[in-house]
């Protein structure tokens, strides 16, 4: 499509379907500014994506897929700040004796982050789109041009790598509190036996 015929399309498909779809995410966001700045970035996507729809019926249907995947995405990102500034206060309100766990949870940071940079380029990619972009598999998809499965196989070994990962450090920190835990113990029955 010609920009100017693409802009005409863009214009006639925002003048059919703009009341409608605002009518709809209004319903779940009660919220003028998150549902026009929601209805906003669907219609620029249009500009930039290689749409192809040819009735109003794929119009409306392809519409409604992305309201649905902008809408659940604005709920995502809305739990993830609430759990990280939950999260923030409680670090904040940890008395020096809770140090250790502050540590331990950088360490684990580190050591997740550590393993996303080990990944394939493009996994690590895909990854990164996914839970920092909060982007659906279908929108990568269509972003990287790759097909939908593809992106959810790279995602779900990417959280393979990561669990696994996780898993050996838990480990090893386990064995190293118990080493902890036998050192004191010992010193404690070896300062009784003086």
């Amino acid at each position: 499509m010609q920009a100017e015929e693409k802009r005409q399309f863009i214009e006639k498909v925002y003048g059919r379907f703009w009341k409608e779809l605002y009518v709809v995410a209004y319903r779940r966001l009660q919220s003028e500014q998150d549902v026009e700045d929601i209805l906003q970035d669907i219609f620029l996507s249009l500009l930039t994506g290689d749409v192809i729809l040819d009735n109003d019926e794929s119009v409306r249907a392809f519409l409604h897929r992305r309201l649905k995947s902008r809408v659940i995405n604005f709920f995502r990102k809305q739990l993830l700040t609430e759990l990280y500034e939950e999260q923030e206060l409680t670090v904040s309100g940890l008395s020096d004796t809770d140090s250790e766990t502050r540590l331990m949870s950088q360490e684990l940071e580190a050591v997740v982050q550590e393993e996303i940079d080990r990944m394939p380029e493009k996994m690590k990619q895909i990854f990164l789109l996914s839970r920092n972009e909060f982007l659906t598999s279908e929108e990568i998809a269509t972003r990287l041009n790759l097909s939908n499965q593809t992106v959810r196989n790279q995602i779900s070994s990417a959280i393979k790598r990561i669990r696994a990962t996780v898993k050996i450090y838990n480990r090893v920190e386990l064995s190293a509190t118990s080493l902890n835990i036998l050192i004191t113990i010992s010193l404690l029955m070896l300062s009784n036996y003086k």
